[in-house]
């Protein structure tokens, strides 16, 4: 497959993936998720890759969130594979590591915490957008963050929509360390190496072991799928990703009522 959207190397036992878009600072579409799924089906069965880092191209970001300029009728907004590529992530035999540099945002954020590594630099930022762009996320993604972060910091990231420095990212264990921008490649490599020097097999087993702790919480349907399937349809999502690429205020009289359960 000729890869546009991502970069993807395989050299002293890494596979590199990198997310090639820093016009969008990084933002995914699925044409960019069907790429990364075939960079990490690969990276899976490749004995010889110990461990995978994902990156962003260029100095502002390591993932931007889904690109909400996107034309939605396109094919490469909408993406052809069955695989989602952070199950892939937490089904891959060996440890994932995100090298963050810049911002890491709504899904950026989320591909950032599924890893099992998150390395960042001092000049990034984390945080979501979806209740204030209209992203209905909901389900595993979102809950899983609080076996990361715990309830109340999961719920103030969420539901606040705040932004947050690397460092107050490691402070509250979303990121496992946090160095200067020009050390970042060195932190990378060590973690690296670390591993490289572990049993493949245990390691494994032991991702395993921690991705059987919440694997309850993945069947559970979302409940964005249960109570709104067709919010991506309506005014507020519109006005709200539009307000967001505007940079205007969202008009609130396109907010939808609370749901009745």
């Amino acid at each position: 497959m000729r890869f546009t959207d991502i970069l993807y190397a395989k050299a002293d036992n890494i596979a590199r993936i990198t997310i090639n878009r820093p016009e969008v600072y990084n933002a995914i579409r699925g044409k960019t998720t069907d790429e990364m799924v075939v960079a990490l089906q690969d990276a899976a069965e490749d004995e010889s890759m110990r461990v995978v880092v994902i990156a962003g191209s260029g100095p502002n970001a390591f993932c931007s969130g889904r690109d909400q300029a996107e034309d939605r009728s396109s094919p490469e907004y909408s993406g052809e594979s069955e695989a989602d590529f952070t199950d892939l992530i937490r089904q891959m035999p060996k440890p994932v590591i995100a090298m963050v540099d810049g911002f890491a945002i709504g899904s950026g954020n989320i591909l950032a915490y599924t890893c099992d590594f998150t390395v960042a630099s001092t000049r990034s930022t984390f945080g979501q957008t979806g209740p204030r762009v209209g992203s209905p996320a909901a389900g595993f993604g979102v809950g899983y963050l609080a076996t990361v972060i715990g309830q109340k910091k999961a719920r103030e990231m969420w539901m606040l929509t705040q932004r947050y420095t690397g460092q107050q990212a490691a402070d509250m264990g979303l990121a496992n360390s946090v160095v200067p921008h020009d050390q970042l490649e060195a932190e990378v490599l060590r973690y690296c190496n670390i591993i490289k020097n572990n049993s493949p097999v245990i390691l494994q087993l032991e991702k395993i072991t921690f991705n059987e702790n919440t694997e309850y919480m993945e069947k559970i349907p979302s409940p964005t799928t249960r109570y709104a399937p067709n919010y991506i349809e309506t005014d507020e999502a519109e006005e709200r990703r539009l307000a967001f690429i505007e940079r205007r205020p969202i008009n609130p009289d396109k907010n939808l009522p609370t749901i009745k359960r």
